[in-house]
């Protein structure tokens, strides 16, 4: 456990364009930007800075109607802003500052959801956790193996401290990263299905493509609300995947459905015969219920059901694992410190810990949110936001030619930018195994 001091935390943004527009929800996104922060703490008497970056997604973190994709995207603004004006002065471990941060918000910002507050603390965090580890010539994972951000010491009351430690003396060196490739609402499954505004890239575009191009076999597949249009269109994906070897599948409803509407979905599923290769494929259901909702009786259906949009606390996944929910969604976004304490919950109770973040972009985002799932041994993770997006965009070139340098196992330059190295539906990740936090 290392105690350390924050000195100063400062943020900025970059604008990112869509290559490809990405809908989920309600919400058609087709260009953003990403949030980037520097803080230096002082750790034994040293002075270090660390890094962090998150794309700022419009309309997911809140789904207010009268909110449009921009006022999502300013309040996430003010969240960072409030963490980062909050930062300098706090004291402790990692877990303790992360901790008073989310607190401080709490009451600085009570008007807006507890998942969009969640956003500058993580970035926060992530910078420190960065700067830990390089002035402790640490790589992720041996820091976190170690407990040197303090997690056991502040050990939620629903664990053992025992269990916790168990679980982080588990973890391992980072190996590779398997990919799970997002297919959206609209997405085109074939190549005969791209308009004529495919871009000029020479990158896939449909999913076919896709397939072909990296070898993935692995697939999220995004439901729109409608139980017949969703039934056919997963008939639809169901008849190009069964073509191929196994995969896996996982569906993600982002939170389209109500719960009785929802069992007669899956039943429809069930019992549908072209659809039972496809079926037997898809390990569990991601946030079919709006969170306001998802966390207030018992569930129950014939798949797993893990939560995503309703893990908006520290305590989120306890209070739904005691619901019947079968797991929940890590991310960088909602916090690195409560992935590790939520991995540790999903080994005692044997539940689902899942990957799930394809806004993740190449460079600093994708590769401190890769330690963190190599980390916490998720078994494959949502990993295609360079498919929507990518190219490192709007980073200064000694930073490009830094992480290519450091990291050319995961990123390579193409002529669209930086770009990850894909073989086989998976990234070989054992650069991460170097001091610090995947910078």
């Amino acid at each position: 456990m290392t105690t350390l001091t924050i000195l100063s935390a400062t943020w900025s943004e970059r604008p990112v364009t869509m290559r490809l527009p990405f809908q989920f929800g309600s919400t058609e996104v087709r260009e953003t930007a990403e949030a980037h922060a520097r803080v230096e703490i002082e750790v034994n008497g040293t002075r270090v800075t660390g890094r962090s970056a998150q794309l700022m997604v419009p309309r997911w973190f809140n789904k207010s109607a009268e909110m449009s994709n921009a006022d999502t995207i300013d309040e996430l603004r003010a969240v960072v802003d409030s963490a980062v004006a909050g930062a300098p002065g706090l004291r402790g471990t990692a877990l303790d500052v992360t901790r008073a941060l989310r607190d401080g918000l709490d009451r600085a910002l009570p008007q807006t959801p507890p998942l969009a507050r969640c956003f500058g603390p993580a970035l926060v965090e992530m910078a420190v956790i960065d700067a830990i580890c390089t002035a402790l010539r640490l790589p992720f994972w041996k820091a976190a193996r170690e407990d040197v951000f303090g997690l056991v010491s502040g050990c939620p009351n629903d664990l053992l401290p025992a269990d916790l430690s168990r679980s982080l003396d588990s973890i391992s060196a980072p190996k590779a990263l398997v990919l799970r490739h997002t297919v959206g609402f609209d997405a085109p499954l074939r190549q005969a299905d791209v308009g004529q505004d495919r871009p000029g890239d020479g990158r896939p575009v449909s999913l076919d493509e896709v397939i072909e191009e990296t070898g993935v076999s692995a697939f999220k597949i995004k439901l729109k609300g409608g139980p017949d249009a969703d039934h056919r269109r997963l008939c639809d994906i169901a008849g190009l995947l069964d073509k191929g070897g196994d995969y896996a599948v996982t569906l993600d409803a982002n939170e389209q459905y109500a719960p009785r509407d929802f069992e007669a979905f899956l039943s429809a599923l069930a019992k549908d015969a072209t659809l039972k290769r496809f079926f037997s494929a898809v390990r569990f259901v991601e946030q079919p219920f709006p969170r306001e909702i998802a966390l207030t009786a018992p569930v129950e259906a014939s798949l797993p059901l893990i939560i995503d949009e309703s893990d908006d606390t520290e305590d989120a996944f306890a209070r739904a694992l005691a619901l019947g929910w079968s797991g929940t969604s890590i991310k960088s976004c909602k916090g690195v410190l409560r992935a590790l304490i939520n991995k540790a919950r999903a080994e005692v109770a044997g539940a689902i810990l899942s990957g799930e973040d394809l806004t993740c972009q190449p460079g600093i985002c994708w590769l401190q949110d890769a330690a963190m799932m190599s980390a916490c041994g998720v078994r494959d993770v949502e990993r295609n936001g360079h498919h929507f997006a990518g190219g490192m965009q709007g980073a200064p070139e000694e930073e490009r030619a830094m992480l290519l340098e450091r990291h050319d196992d995961i990123l390579m330059q193409d002529r669209n930018g930086v770009a990850l190295r894909i073989a086989g539906g998976s990234v070989e990740i054992g650069s991460l195994a170097r001091p610090g936090f995947g910078c």
